[in-house]
């Protein structure tokens, strides 16, 4: 993996930081290193370097340059990478937080690159844009369709039988039947939910 060289850089201009040579645009390997973890060397990134006070800038391409190559080395998703996976399921930024149960914003900024998912959540991502059954599953909700008590207030067929397996106590309450029994709390039952 090698940069290509920046089309719009600061070569031949001066130095802002010294205001005695011109920038000199060159290829050099960047250290990465961060608190805890081993140093990663990023070859061949393009700086505008200066021979009089050797300040180094790096220009918006080297920047990004380098953001993916440890995001590919860490197995981050880049933001292109999470656009081009929310194009393909058919979503915008909004819809796409919403499936994912993130916050209103949260995949917008993945995308702009001032955030990053986790690693766990990245595995995820690809799996749901890998096998789009499911990602309609997540997207709809499937695992609600398995609740009885979901089930119970979201149809109306059989609602009765239901209702008497779910809530026993209260369905012999409002049958009349309390087994001779007064019955205090009418939602007694409730402590008598199971599901399957």
């Amino acid at each position: 993996m090698t940069q290509q060289k920046p089309q719009e850089n600061m070569h031949g201009e001066t130095c802002p930081f010294c205001n005695k040579a011109k920038l000199v645009l060159q290829q050099i390997e960047y250290v990465y290193e961060e608190p805890d973890s081993p140093k990663v060397s990023v070859p061949g990134v393009w700086v505008e370097h200066c021979t009089s006070c050797g300040e180094s800038i790096f220009p918006a391409a080297s920047s990004k340059y380098i953001e993916d190559f440890l995001a590919e080395l860490d197995d981050q998703l880049s933001p292109r990478e999470l656009i081009r996976i929310r194009e393909d399921v058919g979503v915008d930024q909004g819809e796409m937080s919403e499936i994912l149960g993130l916050g209103d914003k949260t995949y917008h900024r993945w995308e702009k690159g001032t955030q990053f998912p986790s690693r766990s959540m990245g595995f995820y991502i690809r799996i749901l844009a890998n096998h789009p059954e499911t990602f309609q599953w997540l997207r709809d909700r499937c695992w609600r369709k398995s609740n009885r008590l979901a089930n119970f207030f979201g149809s109306q067929e059989g609602a009765g039988s239901d209702f008497n397996t779910m809530f026993p106590d209260l369905a012999r309450r409002s049958a009349g039947d309390t087994g001779g029994k007064t019955l205090k709390n009418p939602a007694r039952g409730l402590m008598h939910v199971s599901f399957a």
